[in-house]
């Protein structure tokens, strides 16, 4: 009995000593991975702030070379801009040392300068760093040509002036991966205003007449007719294309900078304005005109929606599938092409 006790205990004291080896080998195994990550990252911060360097000093030379600036001012420009680099460098790498002591990823607003030392003016805001994050945010602008597809007419002989009517897109969008392991299809989502221009041809201003609103010739000459739709809207795509992955021991990231993009999917939402805006002259007096009415257009809008591009910068269609006007009005619906923007 003493010697199966004997044995019990040497037993577990082996095992005692291979954990806690066990456990020292993978704690000395992550700090050689941060040390690894750290070092890594030190290097990339200062490969990148040469980089800018240099750019700055290329300008300095090129001013120099076409006579804006003196040979002294050229050598001043270039000393500020060295001190700054050299300052900027030791600011990121102090940065991301705090980073990785305290496990958390380091806001910060503010400003700092250099005078023999950094005096850090800067209020930190700190949260902790999310592993995968699969959320972005990003501001969307778009801006282009706008009309209406009238039934029984073809965009050529529209009642609307291709070039004068256009349409203004603001709003804000996030972008959530779908796949766990990859990022090739987003789900985008939001909240937009889009305002949809329209100016009709000719000397014609809208007219609401019961329930039909018809184009009707206005009797003194018109410099500028036009009507505007304000649309509050939900848009939601699938978004597709490739990214760039950044994987380290602490976190992963994906990013579509520099990549090509294509979104296709629709809107919904609400018309919570319409107005009407023309000018003219009346016995020698600039008249300008504001009408704010329904006009009997629809409240509910929709429609689809597809956007392709490189990077920020996208061409985009949208098309109302709904009526502008209600019945018995002649059925029209509103087509726009652009450019958009989302800048995240």
């Amino acid at each position: 009995m003493k010697t199966s006790k004997m044995y019990a205990c040497l037993l577990l004291l082996c095992l005692n000593f291979t954990m806690q080896a066990q456990e020292k080998d993978s704690i000395q195994l992550k700090k050689e991975q941060e040390k690894k990550y750290l070092e890594e990252r030190l290097r990339v911060i200062e490969a990148e702030e040469k980089k800018v360097l240099k750019y700055e000093v290329e300008k300095i030379n090129e001013k120099l070379e076409k006579g804006k600036i003196s040979k002294e001012e050229a050598e001043k420009q270039k000393k500020k801009a060295a001190m700054l680099a050299a300052a900027t460098i030791e600011y990121r790498m102090a940065k991301t040392k705090r980073e990785m002591l305290t496990d958390y990823y380091i806001q910060e607003g503010g400003s700092f300068i250099r005078f023999g030392e950094v005096f850090d003016t800067r209020k930190i805001k700190k949260r902790p760093l999310k592993y995968d994050k699969r959320t972005y945010s990003d501001i969307v602008f778009a801006v282009g040509f706008n009309n209406a597809i009238q039934e029984g007419k073809s965009l050529s002989d529209s009642d609307y002036r291709f070039v004068g009517s256009r349409f203004f897109e603001f709003g804000i969008s996030w972008r959530t991966r779908v796949f766990k392991n990859h990022n090739f299809v987003r789900f985008k989502y939001g909240l937009s205003l889009q305002y949809n221009n329209l100016k009709p041809t000719g000397n014609r201003i809208f007219v609401d007449q019961g329930t039909q609103t018809n184009l009707v010739e206005f009797p003194n000459d018109l410099s500028r007719s036009k009507i505007r739709m304000t649309n509050l809207v939900v848009p939601l795509y699938f978004e597709f294309g490739p990214s760039n992955k950044t994987e380290t021991e602490r976190y992963i990231r994906y990013n579509t900078r520099q990549k090509f993009k294509i979104g296709l999917g629709g809107f919904a939402g609400v018309n919570i304005a319409v107005k009407q805006k023309f000018k003219y002259s009346e016995d020698g007096d600039r008249v300008d005109q504001e009408i704010r009415r329904n006009f009997n257009t629809n409240t509910f809008v929709y429609g689809v929606a597809g956007y392709i591009g490189w990077d920020d910068l996208s061409l985009y269609c949208k098309y109302d599938m709904s009526p502008i006007f209600k019945s018995p009005n002649t059925a029209q619906r509103n087509i726009s092409f652009g450019l958009r923007l989302d800048v995240f």
